[in-house]
């Protein structure tokens, strides 16, 4: 709990509402006595409960920086003590004398007039929320724990006793921008939380203790919403320049690398995947700004899928049309597409259920790919056991006779052909202008059937 562990105001050893003439008295103080090296007896330093704190004096310096002006004071302020009544000097006292938490906290229950919030009880109020969110270590209490936190809201919530405090801390009142402040609090508070509770949900934690307040309750759903987008915005950035990286590359790099792009796909599916979920919590999958996300994510996976897809195929056709001019023929073995029609097919899956622009782009690419692949592992299996009438036999698979057309060389032509006219369609939708290579094969059988 930093944020009060090494609050400015326990690191100078004074309450909120000390004087400027205290605050630069206990600054000299403490100086001094490092100056010497030795650690100065601070009396409200609330060691324990709170754990020991190592000073410097660059730490004490920057302490007094921190509170000098009036905001930060404030927002500091309401995470320590102060001195606002006469049961809050007498509790106050017992805490920094006698160290006991349960004393303490009982006499600003007293001190609090039932918790109800007025301009006689916040100080007291604000006393024992401070020290229940310390001794939570102890309790572990996590319903007291929120209660401090409401507790505090509550305060600075009421206009006229968020005027009182401002004036019991910086002597001046309608100063301090009240929404700014609300503001500053809501993101200490989720700061306090993520420490105490790393792993849960903050946002989730931050909702149920202001389930009360509808307006509290929007002004954190948007920062959620903020949130969530920010994150997955900065995901597909990551996506982007790597993209942008592999599509530099030569042909024959990108083709050796498939496996590690299909990856960094699939990376940036499961990355995005929990916020967008989220999202989709919040807004509703009708939402423009989340279908628009899907539909970048997803924009990216069949960008992954094609580039890797044309290489492969550019490939294929060189090994066709040299296979087919050559006098001797030779083996044409055709890849496996399985890496990318597992990939496809988990995106389609994903979005089905998405209003996207993208979704009709994978589905095609898919139901190509996926046909591709059964065509071109049903042409290496014919191959590998495939005998001609003129006695000689090809274990590895066909042959060629002079200069001619055997049924293997047609084989071949008609998987090329398959490939170039499934998905060249599909590429079209996407507006992207994936699919190049494709439609180069097709444009090369042309040539052969002539």
């Amino acid at each position: 709990m930093t944020i009060i562990e090494n609050n400015p105001f326990r690191v100078l050893g004074i309450i909120s509402n000390s004087s400027a003439k205290e605050t630069k008295e206990s600054e000299t103080f403490i100086l001094r006595y490092l100056d010497i090296g030795k650690s100065a007896d601070l009396k409200f330093d609330i060691t324990p409960p709170l754990s020991h704190l190592e000073r410097t004096s660059e730490i004490v310096k920057n302490a007094k920086r921190k509170i000098h002006d009036d905001f930060d004071k404030l927002a500091h302020s309401i995470f320590w003590f102060v001195n606002g009544t006469m049961v809050d000097k007498i509790a106050l006292n017992k805490l920094s004398s006698e160290k006991n938490i349960e004393k303490a906290l009982e006499s600003f229950k007293k001190g609090s007039r039932n918790f109800v919030i007025s301009e006689n009880s916040f100080s007291s109020i604000l006393n024992f929320s401070t020290l229940e969110i310390v001794s939570y270590t102890s309790h572990k209490d996590e319903e007291r724990l929120k209660n401090a936190i409401k507790y505090k809201y509550q305060i600075i919530k009421d206009k006229i006793v968020f005027k009182e405090f401002e004036k019991l801390i910086t002597s001046t009142s309608n100063k301090i921008n009240h929404k700014s402040y609300i503001d500053r609090y809501i993101e200490n508070t989720k700061g306090l939380l993520k420490e105490l509770f790393p792993r849960k949900d903050q946002n989730k934690l931050l909702l149920d203790i202001f389930s009360e307040d509808e307006n509290i309750l929007k002004e954190i759903e948007g920062q959620i919403i903020s949130s969530l987008v920010e994150e997955i915005n900065e995901n597909l950035g990551l996506f982007n320049s790597f993209f942008e990286d592999q599509s530099k590359k030569t042909d024959a790099q990108i083709v050796r690398s498939r496996s590690s792009i299909i990856k960094r796909a699939k990376k940036l599916v499961a990355d995005t995947k929990s916020d967008l979920n989220k999202l989709k919590k919040s807004v509703g999958k009708d939402n423009y700004e989340f279908s628009n996300l899907v539909n970048e994510v997803y924009t990216f996976v069949n960008a992954a899928v094609i580039i890797c897809f044309n290489k492969e195929m550019d490939s294929l056709n060189k090994e066709i049309e040299i296979n087919n001019l050559s006098q001797y023929g030779g083996d044409v073995t055709y890849p496996s597409f399985k890496l990318y029609v597992d990939i496809l097919e988990e995106a389609s899956k994903a979005i089905s259920s998405i209003n996207c622009p993208i979704k009709g782009t994978v589905n095609k690419n898919l139901q190509g790919i996926k046909k591709n692949h059964r065509e071109g592992q049903k042409r290496n299996r014919e191959e590998s056991n495939y005998t001609y009438s003129g006695g000689s036999t090809y274990s590895g698979g066909s042959t060629y006779s002079g200069g001619s057309s055997t049924d293997s060389n047609v084989g071949a032509i008609v998987i090329a052909a398959i490939i170039g006219g499934c998905i060249a369609g599909g590429l079209t939708e996407s507006g992207g202008g994936f699919i190049f290579g494709a439609i180069i094969s097709a444009i090369w059988i042309n040539n052969i059937l002539e």
